[in-house]
């Protein structure tokens, strides 16, 4: 019997850390699928300012017409499941229903009906974006529904922004193939080939199989305290894809011109010692940033790997109020109570890294955004644990110990992101409650907009004079983060590096953009022949170097790199050749973020000689 109008809280879905720079586990290098014009012309949503749709030829899944949780497709059913089972507190409703009915009470396109679906999001005690779905049940896994006859699914829809899934059997970690699709305030429709869809990245690789589909569903994410609407009206299994004219344009290169720096000098010892201790660095990533402490994931033993590899530094991401046991009093008088595991960890690798002969920063790094500036409570803790830690390594010797006060505020921090001066002003505090214990080590700080260079430029130093200044620099954002599902480009694949018109094509498609795409990612890919080249990036980094010769003051890159899903590896060597090229002229030391090294202590020789390790 076909499942009906049932709303569910769905299985524990573990979608991991969605986030800028979070690297995966490494998959296999992926064919280069260009050259299908056809599926590539019809992967878009039209962009007219007056409502407007595809005509779309296939079999109807539902039109909603029937007003309630029963499907046109025969047998199918409409279900639907929040996250409060996983820990969050979001919901979702159908407005007109009466308890957890699901009924299709939205204004349809050109119709009575559509399917109406409201939600909220809440994180609760969720360690990822919260999250509510539905979708329409087609077959159980005793007898799959075989879609071979279609080459798609379209629909029409107005509303927030989600991710339309073609769920199929073989995925058994809900790491759906799909498509991310955008906001639209008027009626579009999308159109989602098969050979488009793409998985987010979490979980176990699967290829797309026709004869094992079990349902079509969606997904929404957002914020806590946001809330949205989305009609969706026609969905339908498609048996010809649209045409469309071409999208793009294939350019000549034009790299801008090398913008000159007079002098790189800097006087300030700081940048001695980030040149002898921050430089031909590792993070360890998706680890203790992103999860509480359960055991040793990574040891002694890779500790000495990464040296024997030829690395230098070691920065370790760690969500250091995350061991907070306890905490009371207020403002700088607040104290906190830490758990054991803290210090176990963080001792552990002081160790090792001492005994390996690289260096080691703490950096205060998370995901679950616990701390709000609206409550000055979580405030006070993270400045508590500063001085927690410093306290407790305030008699060690080192000179390569370092401390990171807060990895991307706009990662780290809850609510309205904060201003440069509300930042500034956090640091300070860290700072402070450091020095309270050590006055001599060394601090790392970097500036709000994720650590950008832009930024960071127009700032002026913070007060205290003992203080490295980082930035991260993942530009061109199109090219390194190709393949990555928490930047919304999981289907993107085969950006080359440099730009090369051989390898462009005229359909966003092609290179697995869509236009249902958020339109800033596709403005950088029709900019690309401007940016996918050595001078640009060289350009963004003279701006950082130029303020720290300018004010005197040392500066790094402490994250850069390329999510290696779907970008070849030639390119992606090519593009850690060229920033290593460029930091070594402007004397700017170095960590990569995209972990590298397998468990064995192997880097490939391709990165391995593009980050000149060894040397």
């Amino acid at each position: 019997m076909a499942q009906r109008s049932i709303f569910i809280h769905w299985p524990t879905l573990a979608l991991g850390a969605l986030s800028l720079g979070c690297a995966k586990a490494p998959l296999p290098e992926q064919p280069n699928d260009a050259g299908s014009a056809d599926v590539a012309k019809a992967d878009l949503v039209r962009r007219d300012t007056t409502p407007q749709v595809l005509e779309l030829e296939g079999d109807l899944i539902d039109d909603f017409e029937n007003g309630d949780g029963e499907a046109v497709w025969p047998n199918g059913g409409w279900y639907a499941y929040d996250d409060t089972s996983n820990g969050g507190a979001s919901t979702i409703a159908f407005p007109g229903s009466v308890g957890e009915e699901i009924v299709m009470s939205g204004p349809g396109y050109e119709s009575e009906h559509s399917l109406e679906v409201a939600f909220t999001f809440d994180q609760g005690d969720l360690t990822y974006d919260p999250y509510v779905g539905w979708g329409v049940y087609l077959a159980d896994e005793t007898a799959p529904l075989d879609v071979s006859a279609y080459v798609g699914v379209g629909y029409t829809y107005k509303g927030k922004a989600h991710r339309v899934r073609v769920e199929t059997f073989e995925v058994t970690d809900y790491d759906f193939l799909g498509m991310e699709v955008r906001a639209a305030s008027d009626w579009k429709t999308v159109v989602v080939p098969f050979t488009r869809l793409s998985q987010e990245g979490w979980g176990e690789e699967v290829t797309f199989n026709p004869a094992s589909v079990g349902s079509v569903s969606f997904q929404a994410r957002g914020a806590t305290g946001t809330e949205g609407k989305l009609d969706i009206d026609n969905i339908m299994f498609l048996t010809r894809l649209p045409d469309q004219p071409p999208d793009m344009t294939v350019m000549q290169p034009e790299p801008p011109a090398d913008d000159p720096i007079p002098s790189i000098t800097i006087t300030h010892p700081g940048q001695a010692k980030a040149r002898a201790y921050l430089t031909r660095g590792y993070n360890i990533t998706n680890w203790l940033e992103e999860r509480p402490f359960d055991g040793f994931e990574y040891d002694e033993a890779f500790v000495l790997k990464l040296a024997a590899a030829g690395f230098k530094s070691l920065r370790l991401p760690i969500d250091l109020d995350g061991f907070v046991v306890s905490s009371t009093g207020s403002g700088d008088a607040t104290e906190v109570v830490v758990s054991e595991e803290l210090f176990t960890v963080l001792d552990a690798f002081d160790q090792w890294t001492r005994d390996a002969g690289i260096s080691l920063t703490i950096d205060y790094h998370q995901y679950d955004k616990s701390i709000d500036k609206a409550k000055p409570e979580t405030i006070d803790t993270a400045v508590a644990v500063w001085g927690k830690v410093a306290a407790h390594f305030a008699g060690s010797p080192r000179e390569d110990l370092f401390y990171e006060l807060l990895n991307e505020p706009e990662l780290s921090m809850d609510g309205t992101p904060p201003t440069q001066s509300e930042w500034t002003a956090i640091a300070e505090r860290m700072i402070a409650a450091i020095r309270a214990h050590d006055t001599t080590r060394t601090i790392l700080f970097g500036d709000v907009s994720w650590y950008g260079i832009g930024t960071l430029v127009k700032r002026e130093p913070l007060s205290d004079p003992n203080v490295i200044y980082v930035f991260h620099d993942y530009e061109p954002f199109v090219f390194t983060h190709q393949g990555a599902s928490w930047a919304g480009m999981a289907s993107t694949h085969d950006l080359p590096y440099p730009y090369t018109p051989e390898r462009w094509s005229q359909y966003f498609g092609d290179l697995g953009f869509n236009t249902a795409m958020e339109s800033w990612l596709l403005s950088a890919a029709r900019d690309y022949y401007r940016t996918g080249n050595h001078s640009y990036i060289r350009n963004l980094v003279v701006e950082a170097k130029q303020w720290a010769v300018d004010n005197n003051v040392p500066v790094i890159c402490n994250e850069f790199g390329v999510y290696d899903r779907t970008a070849r590896l030639e390119d992606r060597a090519r593009y850690l050749a060229d920033m290593v090229s460029i930091f070594d002229e402007l004397d700017i030391p170095w960590q990569q973020w995209f972990m590298i090294m397998d468990a064995d202590g192997n880097v490939v020789p391709e990165y391995h000689d593009a980050l000149k390790l060894g040397q």
